[in-house]
Formats: C-alpha cells, sequence, structure tokens
C-alpha cells in the first residue's frame, strides 16, 4: 500500500495543519451544530478529502462524551475508510460531470434512507468539474436536503464555483502546509518506519512539496524505496536530483554581477555533476524568490526555505547590489528560459542564453527593436559640428531635415517638395540648478549598472527611443547631470526636446531614487560627410529608394 494511504489521517487529531479548520468542525459535532453542506476549497494533497471522510465518520460513529473522539478500529470506521461503506457515497466530478450523473448517483440516491449508518454522506471531489446544468440539478437538493443527507464538496478552483452553491454551504478553506509542520509530520512517519534521513534530505522533499503532504509522501516513498536506514544526500540523487544551495548561490552571484564568464562556467559545472537543467532553473527561481522577499520585507518569513548562516550572509550582500525593478526582469528571464528547457535540442542552451541576455546590454529583444522606427526616420541632409555644454546656454544649428517619402525617391524627378518638420525640437538651453542639492550622489559605475533596466523602463513607455539609446554611450555623470554623447547632431536634437529629456530623466530619477538630469553631447570625431552619404545610402537602399541631389 502507498506511504499516503498507510499514513493518512483517520481522526481529527491526525490531520496535519489545519487546525484552524479541526477545531471549528470539531466544535460543530461535540455540540451537535453539524450542518447540512459543506465546501472544502483549498491546493491539492491538503486534507480535504481526507477531512471530509472523517467528518462523515464523525457524524455517524458513537463519540466519547463531550468529545470529537470516535472508535476507529470499529467495523463501520473500517468499512469508511476503505470505502466500502454504501452510506458514504464519493463521486469524481471530473468524470461524473453530466446532469445525468447527478441525478442518478445524487438526486436518486438521496431519497433513500442509510442502510447501516446514521447520516447517508456524499462526498463529491473537484465539484468544480461539473457543467453548469449539473450545478443547477443539484442545486435543489443541496438547498433543502432530506435529513438523513450530509454533502460535502472539495475542489481545488473555489472560483469555479456557482454562488448559488457557495452560499448554501459551509466554506472552509484549506493552506498548503508549512515548511517546520510538513518537517515535523514527516519526521513523525520516519520514526514509525525506523528509518533515518538526511536533513538536506528531507528539506529537498518538503521544497519540492510545495505545502502538498500527498506529494511530500510520494516523494518519501520514492527515497525509502532503496531500503536503507539512514538515507543520504548521494543514496537519493537519482530520485532527487538537485543542484548544491553553494552552486546556485555561486550562479545567482555571477547574474547578479552580470559575470558572463563565471555565469556560463557555473552551468556548465552543474551540468557535469548531473545536475539536470530543469531543476537547476527552478533552484535558481527559488533563490531569486527568496532574494526579492528579502529585499522588499528584510525577512525569510514567507520563502519556506531554510537557509544556513553562510547563504544566509551571501544573500544579505546579494540583495545590496540589485534593485527591485532588476530583481524582477532577471526572474522573467529565467522564467522564459526555463519554459523552454522541455523543447530545447541541447539542454544547456535556454540557460546559457539567459545569461547573455542578462548579462549583455540589454535583452535580445532589446537590441532588434530597430524595425519600430520605420514610420519615423529622417534623413539629414546638412550637418554642422557642435559641442553643447551642459551648464551654460546652447543655441541649436538648425538642421535641415525631410520625410524619408519627401526627400528619397525611387524615381528621378528632380523637383522636390519642401515638407514641414515632423517634430519641432526645443531650443531652450539645458539648465541645471545649481542652489538644489541631490539627496544622493551618483557615479558613471552606478549609471552603467543601471544602463540595461534605463533602456527597459523607456522602452515600455517609448519603444521608438530604444534605438537612438542604444547608439548613445554615457561618458560623465557630474553633480547627478548624466551626459550621454550620441554621433549625429539630428540624435542630440531628438534626446534634448524637453518632453522626451524629460521622460529620460525621470527614468532615471527612478531607478537611482534621486533627482537626475540627461545632457546630450556631439561626440568628437563626428564621421566624415563621405561615411555620412555612405550612412544615408544604406539607409534609402533598406527602404527601396535612392538619394537625389
Amino acid at each position: 500500500m502507498a506511504l499516503y494511504h498507510t499514513y493518512r489521517p483517520r481522526t481529527f487529531n491526525d490531520v496535519a495543519y489545519q487546525s484552524h479548520i479541526i477545531e471549528t468542525i470539531k466544535n460543530q459535532v461535540i455540540n451537535g451544530k453539524v450542518g447540512h453542506a459543506y465546501l472544502f476549497a483549498g491546493p491539492r494533497g491538503v486534507g480535504k478529502t481526507t477531512t471530509a471522510r472523517i467528518l462523515a465518520k464523525a457524524v455517524n460513529l458513537e463519540l466519547k462524551p463531550g468529545t470529537a473522539e470516535f472508535n476507529d478500529t470499529s467495523d463501520l470506521a473500517k468499512e469508511i475508510d476503505a470505502s466500502r461503506s454504501i452510506d458514504i457515497i464519493e463521486i469524481d466530478a471530473a468524470s461524473n460531470t453530466g446532469v445525468d450523473s447527478v441525478r442518478e448517483h445524487i438526486i436518486e440516491n438521496a431519497r433513500f434512507q442509510p442502510t447501516s449508518l446514521k447520516k447517508k454522506v456524499f462526498i463529491i471531489d473537484e465539484v468544480h468539474m461539473l457543467s453548469n446544468s449539473a450545478f443547477n440539478a443539484l442545486l435543489k437538493t443541496l438547498e433543502e436536503p432530506p435529513a438523513h443527507v450530509m454533502f460535502i464538496l472539495a475542489t481545488t478552483e473555489l472560483h469555479k464555483i456557482p454562488e448559488t452553491i457557495i452560499s448554501r454551504c459551509q466554506v472552509f478553506r484549506f493552506k498548503r502546509v508549512p515548511f517546520d509542520e510538513m518537517k515535523t509530520h514527516l519526521r513523525s512517519i520516519l520514526e514509525q518506519e525506523k528509518v533515518t534521513v538526511d536533513d538536506d534530505v528531507l528539506e529537498r522533499i518538503i521544497n519540492k512539496s510545495d505545502g502538498c503532504v500527498r506529494d511530500a509522501m510520494s516523494l518519501l516513498e520514492q527515497v525509502l524505496a532503496s531500503g536503507e536506514t539512514h538515507i543520504t544526500k548521494d543514496s537519493v540523487a537519482m530520485f532527487l536530483p538537485t543542484s548544491d544551495v553553494s552552486t546556485t548561490l555561486t550562479f545567482l552571484r555571477a547574474l547578479v554581477n552580470r559575470d558572463i564568464h563565471a555565469g556560463l562556467g557555473t552551468i556548465q559545472s552543474a551540468s557535469t555533476d548531473g545536475v539536470r537543467m530543469d531543476q537547476f532553473a527552478h533552484d535558481t527561481l527559488e533563490l531569486l524568490r527568496a532574494l526579492m522577499i528579502l529585499k522588499a520585507t528584510g525577512t525569510y518569513t514567507s520563502t519556506g526555505l531554510d537557509f544556513n548562516d553562510s547563504a544566509k550572509k551571501e544573500l544579505d550582500a546579494l540583495k545590496q547590489h540589485i534593485s527591485h525593478i532588476e530583481l524582477v526582469q532577471l526572474a522573467d528571464t529565467i522564467l522564459k528560459r526555463k519554459n523552454q528547457l522541455s523543447t530545447a535540442p541541447i539542454p544547456e542552451l535556454p540557460m546559457e542564453m539567459a545569461v547573455l541576455e542578462w548579462c549583455g546590454h540589454g535583452s535580445i529583444d532589446e537590441r532588434h527593436d530597430v524595425s519600430k522606427e520605420s514610420t519615423e526616420v529622417t534623413v539629414p541632409t546638412a550637418k554642422k559640428k557642435t559641442t553643447v555644454d551642459r551648464l551654460q546656454t546652447t543655441t541649436s544649428s538648425e538642421v535641415e531635415t525631410s520625410p524619408l517619402l519627401g526627400g528619397i525617391k525611387g524615381g528621378s524627378t528632380s523637383h522636390q517638395e519642401p515638407a514641414p518638420a515632423q517634430e519641432t525640437v526645443d531650443s531652450s538651453p539645458l539648465t541645471v540648478d545649481k542652489n538644489s542639492s541631490p539627496s544622493t550622489v551618483v557615479s558613471l559605475d552606478e549609471v552603467k549598472k543601471h544602463w540595461s533596466a534605463w533602456i527597459s523602463a523607456i522602452e515600455t513607455d517609448s519603444p521608438s527611443l530604444v534605438f537612438l539609446l542604444k547608439m548613445a554611450s554615457c561618458t560623465t555623470v557630474e553633480e547627478n547631470v548624466i551626459t550621454l554623447e550620441v554621433a549625429y547632431t539630428f540624435h542630440r536634437d531628438k534626446l534634448l526636446n524637453t518632453e522626451i529629456n524629460k521622460k529620460l530623466a525621470n527614468a532615471f530619477t527612478d531607478l537611482l531614487g534621486t533627482p537626475i538630469s540627461i545632457n546630450v553631447i556631439i561626440q568628437e570625431g563626428e564621421p566624415s560627410a563621405q561615411e555620412s552619404d555612405t550612412e544615408l545610402t544604406n539607409l534609402t537602399a533598406a527602404f527601396g529608394g535612392q538619394v537625389i541631389g
């Protein structure tokens, strides 16, 4: 018999963790206030159906005076536990979804008195799978059942149950079993089995079960199948392949530091050690989640993970070097690549791509957004080298521009109609309030560290700017004024536009948590006229035209 059947709770006191529900039901049983319809909702494998069977026994068996305890060794109790009692009807709604099944198995059956028990109890598992017509057929009987009938409904998806059904039931919400309670429960089973299991193995089982007792018991049964009386990490490597916490921390450190070589090396090392990449990705996401919660709350309370002092110290150090938004973006990157593992021709490839994507300059998608500029491209026909000082008034040289279809023609017509400028560049001077002192002094290293996150933030609001920003470089940061260097005058004019410049500055202000200003200058050694003409020719050729004049 499966381990979770052997140690399935048979009394209220045996149910793990759900004391908030068990105490209420026990009081109802003791005081004779048991309802006619219950709805147990919650994750799979946390005791919903088990509690339903125990409640069915409690309303049908003789109780010890003043308690909800009954003789669990009686023949009637054993019949109920073995699903042999004809008065306890368990129905799998997933296999009996239609209205005919409800009429046949429930409505018609409910008319008859129980044969050997006090009450006829209908336990309907996964009740959310019933069709609307089946729910409607059940409704009347559920609302006014015969005195000898009780309904206990169980579901993992409460939101799919019609309100008319919910309103006629007492609803109890079961919870996932926390780490410590699960560990205590499994330890008690191991004592009865006379087997010792190392803590790291037990913790891996608990983490993989995700609060589901049935999953934890199934994994524990696999571990015990070896027949050994002392289970170590090495003896269960086949059943519970895992990446060592120190290995995952090394990988996370490489990602936070954007160290491509260390990141790729860690993946290769884990693969050589026989770690499955899906497990490696899962462990990385677990650590990322723990790091996000730690950075947001300062504690590990909600992680469900236990770390040794060395791991906690490492995570405390890492949280200082990554922002909240970067953590979200990194988790999203790993999650996206993890979903590709099942179809990858090379197991390590998706995680290696995640390293390159994150540790490089922004994501691959960001670097291929050039096409988003197609309807806003302007072609400069004259440029004048200009240097802009960020603290002095600057006068923008006039830039003669024309729309793509006005200045570039596929034919040989010599007449060209003048076209209005697509965007007005604000030529007002870029000024910085010298009397305002920033709360935090930002360094060039900090700006470069948050560069990719800044690009992503701009892309969300203004995708068309990404192409220009990818061609810009950050040269200096003085008094929280970030100076960008671009190759062309029309790029500078675009980024100095009042509205756009404010948008760029606000994005960096949000990331760095201190007021930021953005200045833009033309890089030294502006491309020659011949180089500009070559670029212009290539650009126009890409759109199927030619330069005239």
